[in-house]
């Protein structure tokens, strides 16, 4: 027996790392259906994969990353048609298109300084031979204008572009069908998952020009997320009207095609792309997929289930809990599975013909890492007025057992948002910490997604306080249940989850200890130097400025250092333009004045979320180590560069 949380695990920080070369989304060529998925590597580089004759086949050259900065928060970064693959690079945000994986890649549109034009979420039109895309143009954008947000259209030969579609503030799910474009918008102070309009229009040429005519609004007031074009003239689209994304059919705005309490579609608007269902382009079928099933549903009429696909993954061994970024081309359903406690999130499809499922990338563990995981228990637990949600992880090594008479630490882990969600797919990460005696537990507290609406708008106004109650209800839960030791119990979060973390340890005296990522210390701050797309996210959130400026003071951490009641650490990338690094300088300056334990780690080169190796592990020891300072126990692994620890 030995004392939790100085246990020697299978599981490195190589390991965790390597987690990162998984696959982030998936598209279709539109005219040889042939599957195209993006691979983050663990040089935080993002490259593009094909297969061919059963090999995965990489396009993207070095010195190449494919990463829209679109919102910030990206993704949509590439489509491929009849074999050619158009991709945005990161580092210049050209948009460029490349004819075969050994092809250098050609600029398509014009490299400005500082990437001042960005795209995303884009296709070919090929009636009309047009590239047609969500452009965002930083060229006059400063302090006191925001960067406008457009649909244009782009001629892949020469690059020339214009704009199609403009006036909101943003768009997103743009599709087009011969002369047909549908498109999502919406303008500040909403979020995509708030109120966001559906609309269509004419796509005509004049004077040598792609334009757009017969613009018509065709829903509002409600959530809409994504819509398609069928070869009928009715559309589908993906609301939460009824309190959950469901799908719904034009004409009937009364009812989801086919309603479920659960939520279709992921990650609810945060980035581009990621699909929540697709329709089976020979037949009146739609493929929906939803936070616990995949979903074979006839079109044609309401309520017509055709079949679950979810026993097919089953069958084989696949338990998820999340299906994304549903594709379809004739019978091959295509989906990422998330929340398989013993596979990362995992490419794979199925064939409608033979009910059969294909996995493209194996990301089950070896034996030898295998033995080591923790299986996640997920949990409701009572808080405030209503109830909050989370996987429990407990301590587990096949090669240890804690002291008798002892309890393990505790880690709560908050997510990001604070409009965000977790799952229980396989994170090494989590596993890291499990394999070496500690007890984790991953919160979705009431304003997360994946709940439905009302638990979603359960934050609207009282961020700052419900996910503070229930960080701190989750940890007394598992207290009071026996399961963790009441005196080691600590937090960390990036993000809105690094804000509750820092929260947390000034306004509330539960955590002995926490580790903000890239966190939020100043609300006003926040609101008054952070991006376009959240630029008025905290009002809904918070409350609207100048008026609710109290407010805002009360619940920033920044504004009463002197309460930090615990050792708190901080993590920052140098180049994050969501949660500039100030929010984490002033914090690491007052508690280093505190006296309290602390240190702080930047990192060159990372912006908001770390991408590369080096950060990840960096991060992840740094933490463990500090944990270990502050109650007193011996890691068994070397720690190499480890920060400079103050007050300790």
């Amino acid at each position: 027996m030995s004392t939790y949380g100085t246990w020697k695990s299978n599981i490195t920080l190589d390991d965790v790392t390597s987690e990162s070369c998984k696959v982030c989304s998936a598209v279709l060529d539109a005219v040889t259906g042939k599957l195209f998925w993006d691979v983050r590597k663990p040089n935080g580089s993002t490259v593009i994969f094909s297969r061919q004759d059963g090999i995965d086949v990489e396009w993207t050259p070095d010195g190449f990353s494919a990463v829209s900065r679109v919102h910030e928060y990206g993704g949509g970064a590439y489509f491929a048609h009849d074999g050619t693959v158009y991709f945005v690079n990161k580092s210049d945000q050209v948009l460029y298109k490349q004819d075969s994986p050994k092809a250098k890649p050609v600029a398509i549109t014009e490299d400005l300084k500082d990437a001042k034009l960005r795209y995303a979420n884009g296709h070919l039109n090929k009636t009309f031979n047009k590239i047609i895309v969500v452009r965002e143009d930083h060229r006059k954008a400063d302090k006191e204008h925001y960067c406008i947000n457009t649909i244009v259209a782009i001629d892949p030969t020469t690059g020339e572009q214009n704009i199609l579609i403009e006036g909101a503030d943003f768009y997103k799910s743009v599709a087009s069908r011969g002369n047909k474009l549908m498109y999502v918008s919406w303008d500040m102070p909403n979020m995509p998952w708030d109120t966001t309009s559906l609309s269509k229009a004419e796509l005509v040429m004049k004077d040598g020009k792609l334009v757009c005519e017969n613009i018509m609004l065709l829903q509002t007031g409600n959530s809409i997320l994504q819509a398609t074009i069928p070869r009928d003239d009715s559309y589908l689209y993906l609301c939460d009207r009824q309190g959950y994304y469901n799908v719904w059919k034009s004409g009937n705005d009364s009812k989801p095609h086919y309603e479920i309490e659960q939520e279709s579609g992921f990650p609810y608007g945060w980035i581009f792309g990621m699909p929540g269902y697709a329709f089976v382009e020979s037949k009146t079928q739609v493929v929906i997929g939803a936070k616990k099933n995949l979903l074979l549903v006839d079109y044609s009429s309401p309520q017509n289930l055709v079949q679950d696909l979810t026993d097919i993954c089953t069958q084989q061994n696949y338990k998820f809990q999340v299906f994304a970024n549903v594709l379809c081309h004739g019978s091959i359903v295509y989906f990422i599975g998330l929340g398989d406690a013993a596979h990362l999130p995992t490419l794979a499809h199925i064939d409608l013909n033979t009910a059969s499922l294909t996995v493209y990338n194996d990301n089950s563990l070896p034996e030898n890492l295998s033995r080591y995981i923790s299986h996640p228990e997920n949990i409701c637990f009572p808080s405030g007025d209503g109830k909050a949600y989370g996987f429990y992880y407990p301590p587990h090594n096949p090669d240890y057992e804690g002291k008798k008479g002892t309890k393990p630490p505790l880690l709560i882990k908050v997510h990001g948002g604070p409009t965000g969600m977790t799952d229980s797919s396989l994170n090494l990460k989590i596993q890291y910490f499990t394999s070496r005696g500690f007890a984790v537990f991953d919160l979705d507290y009431r304003g997360s997604s994946g709940y439905g609406r009302d638990f979603r708008r359960k934050l609207y106004k009282m961020w700052g306080v419900y996910d503070l109650d229930d960080a701190v209800n989750a940890a007394n839960y598992l207290v009071n249940e026996g399961h963790v030791d009441a005196d080691k119990v600590a937090i960390d979060g990036g993000s809105a989850g690094g804000f509750t973390t820092m929260a947390v340890m000034v306004y509330r005296g539960t955590f002995k200890a926490g580790v903000s990522y890239y966190g939020v210390s100043d609300l006003k701050g926040l609101a008054e130097h952070t991006h376009k797309f959240e630029a008025r996210y905290l009002d809904q959130m918070i409350g609207k400025l100048p008026e609710d400026e109290k407010v805002y003071d009360e619940r920033s951490p920044i504004t009463h250092p002197e309460r930090i009641t615990g050792a708190i650490g901080f993590l920052q990338g140098l180049d994050d333009f969501v949660v500039p690094p100030p929010q984490s300088d002033k914090m690491f300056e007052a508690a280093k004045e505190k006296g309290v334990p602390t240190y702080y780690v930047t990192f060159e080169g990372e912006g908001h979320g770390f991408v590369k190796a080096d950060s990840i592990q960096r991060s992840l020891s740094s933490e463990i180590l500090f944990y270990s300072k502050v109650f007193k126990f011996a890691l068994a692994d070397k720690i190499e560069n480890p920060p400079i620890f103050y007050n300790i």
